[in-house]
């Protein structure tokens, strides 16, 4: 008799947690994808509104120089026309 006479007898419970374990890591990957793909999702919210934030920076500072300058002209004038 040698080992290729021996029938081994097919253990569905083996082949039955094999799948399940198969179908967990097939189910843990497309977690894993999901996940990786709301990440850069957010990621791109988050540099859209830190480019709005800036341009909106940017705009308040010009607004503050400008009305900064010109409070200070006025007021110069103001002082200017009363000394005369």
């Amino acid at each position: 008799m040698t080992i290729n006479d021996v029938t081994v007898p097919k253990n569905e419970t083996a082949e039955k947690l094999l799948r399940e374990i198969r179908d967990l890591l097939a189910s843990g990957r497309q977690n894993e994808e999901e996940q990786c793909y709301e990440a850069d999702k957010e990621n791109e919210m988050k540099k859209d509104w830190m480019l709005a934030a800036a341009v909106l920076d940017r705009i308040c500072a010009i607004a503050f120089a400008i009305i900064f300058i010109g409070g200070t002209l006025t007021f110069a004038v103001v002082l200017g026309i009363q000394a005369v």
